[in-house]
């Protein structure tokens, strides 16, 4: 007896184990949403009779929907992109603009920095020129005061001269004009 009881407990047991992997079971069911695959459309290739590649297109119940070469069912793949294909796309065309945004940025800095150096070597060259002409205006006004004042005193030593010569000649015309009278 003792050995039907253990049979019966091991049987109840197996029981409630399964009830309970059911249950499981039933719930992960429960929680995802059915999802029916959208089919694929297949292609059954056939020849014209001229012997030309045909592909015979089939809706997702499988039947024919539409008859095409296979030249233009082929082209018509090609255009047509992935999603991946999409995507890998976008992200190269991103990757390349921020690559030019950052390219153009560091262009910029370098050309404002060396707009900045240039202008401000035209500046010091500006005040050197304008330093030097300072010291040419300088010197050409002091020749200038010089050359006036020797003028000056070549005309007081011209009209001091000239003024000895009336005194002589006006002395020298009274002298003879003394010596006729006299």
């Amino acid at each position: 007896m003792a050995i039907r009881k253990k049979a019966a407990k091991k049987a109840a047991k197996k029981t409630v184990k399964k009830a309970a992997g059911k249950a499981k079971a039933a719930k992960k069911v429960a929680k995802k949403p059915v999802r029916k695959a959208a089919k694929k459309a297949r292609r059954t290739t056939h020849r014209s009779s001229t012997g030309k590649k045909l592909y015979a297109k089939r809706d997702a119940k499988g039947q024919f929907k539409d008859i095409q070469t296979y030249a233009r069912a082929h082209a018509a793949d090609l255009r047509k992109k992935s999603k991946t294909e999409t995507a890998a796309a976008k992200k190269t065309v991103k990757k390349a603009a921020k690559k030019a945004a950052a390219a153009t940025a560091k262009g910029v800095k370098k050309a404002a920095g060396a707009t900045r150096r240039t202008v401000a070597k035209a500046k010091q060259t500006a005040s050197q020129a304008i330093r030097k002409t300072a010291v040419t205006v300088r010197k050409a006004t002091t020749q200038v005061e010089r050359a006036a004042e020797q003028a000056v005193q070549a005309t007081a030593q011209a009209v001091d001269q000239a003024a000895q010569k009336v005194d002589e000649a006006v002395s020298g015309a009274a002298d003879q004009a003394v010596e006729k009278v006299g």
